[in-house]
Formats: structure tokens, C-alpha cells, sequence
């Protein structure tokens, strides 16, 4: 289950900043306009680019692929290069096909999944009032971003993830990056790009058989 966890992790949770962060002076205004635009979102489209970067290796592995949400917790990601595989979460379930092989996993009984499944949504939609209780949440802004730091309280959670870094666009609060640090040297980097709104009507790429 451990190594599952941190798969789980390391596919959905992801930059690099170029300018030099500073606090956000209004936190209160930030969040208020957060939770306006999460409102009018029922699901999202985007490619993304995923950079996963050890410690261990010299170069960064590279992977791109097309990313799915619709509320509520529909997650759905379609891996393009180098290889291609589907992972798909939907009622607490996990399917990932692989070469055209499934594999279901049920989320439901593990608490820990089950949260992280509540974060990763929390992510892509820009509302993140549903996990303050369980987890250190820090502001920050440069010129072009809105950067929102987070680290878990929990021991066990932290014992797979150090924290997580989500970069919002100023102009409209779209999430740009995701980067989840599993140690202060390894972590995984989302881009997402091309992101369409609300074009998702039907829960079809989301099914679980």
C-alpha cells in the first residue's frame, strides 16, 4: 500500500519558479476571489507535461498527457509519451490500464488515499478550504503567480509527502503548475496548459468497470 500511495501521489500532485516569492499581503481578498472562480467550474480539460525528478538520476523523466476533471472528485489522466496508460478515480475507486490491462483499487476503506483524492480535486479547482484542518497552508506572490505552499500535520501523511506546491495564473486563477516535494531533494512537477472549462457534460471517461 505504501508504494501504491506514492504512485498516487507522484501522478497528480506538481514548478520551478522564476521570480523570487514574496508573503501575500491579503490573504483574506486572495481566498474570497479563489472561491469565486472554483464556484464556476464543474470540470476542466489540459494537457499537461510531468517532470519527475530524482535525486538518484541526473536528468529529469519526462511525460505528457491529457488531463480530465468533473466534479465532484472525478479525476481522470490519459498518459501520451513515452508510454501510454489511463488513470482513472471515480466513487472512491482507482483504475489504472496499462498495456490494455486494468487494474481496479478501491480507495474507499483507506483514509489516507481518500484524502489525498480530496486534495488532488481541491487542487485543480482552486478551493481549498476543505483541507486547512489537516494541513499547514502558507501565501505567497510574484509578478505572475499566486503561489499556495502546503504541508500535512499528519506524521503518517508526511512520511510520503514533504509538500505540495500549487501556482495559480494572476490573470485568472487557472492553476498553472502543481509540484508535489515527497523529500526536500525528490518531487514531481505538473504544467498544465490549453485548459478548457465546463466542456465535460456527461460522466463517460470517468466510468469504472
Amino acid at each position: 500500500m505504501k508504494q501504491l500511495f506514492i504512485f498516487f501521489l507522484s501522478l497528480f500532485c506538481v514548478s520551478s519558479l522564476s521570480a523570487q516569492l514574496t508573503p501575500l499581503r491579503d490573504i483574506a481578498v486572495f481566498q474570497e476571489k479563489l472561491k469565486q472562480q472554483a464556484a464556476d467550474i464543474t470540470s476542466i480539460e489540459s494537457d499537461f507535461v510531468q517532470e519527475k525528478y530524482l535525486s538518484v538520476f541526473e536528468d529529469k523523466i519526462e511525460s505528457t498527457g491529457r488531463f480530465y476533471y468533473r466534479k465532484e472528485n472525478k479525476i481522470r489522466m490519459d498518459y501520451i509519451s513515452p508510454i501510454s496508460y489511463e488513470i482513472t478515480i471515480n466513487e472512491g475507486k482507482l483504475r489504472m490500464v496499462t498495456e490494455g490491462k486494468p487494474q481496479v483499487v478501491d480507495l474507499g476503506s483507506n483514509k489516507m488515499m481518500n484524502g489525498m483524492k480530496t486534495m488532488i480535486s481541491a487542487c485543480m479547482i482552486g478551493d481549498l478550504k476543505g483541507v486547512e484542518q489537516e494541513y499547514k497552508l502558507s501565501y505567497f506572490e510574484n509578478p505572475q503567480h499566486y503561489v499556495v505552499k502546503i504541508q500535512p500535520l499528519s506524521q503518517n501523511v508526511r512520511a510520503y509527502i514533504y509538500e505540495i506546491t500549487i501556482s495559480f495564473n494572476r490573470s485568472n486563477f487557472a492553476v498553472s503548475t502543481l509540484k508535489l516535494s515527497e523529500t526536500e531533494k525528490d518531487y514531481t512537477e505538473f504544467h498544465f496548459k490549453n485548459q478548457r472549462y465546463n466542456t465535460l457534460t456527461t460522466d463517460e471517461k470517468f466510468l469504472i468497470r
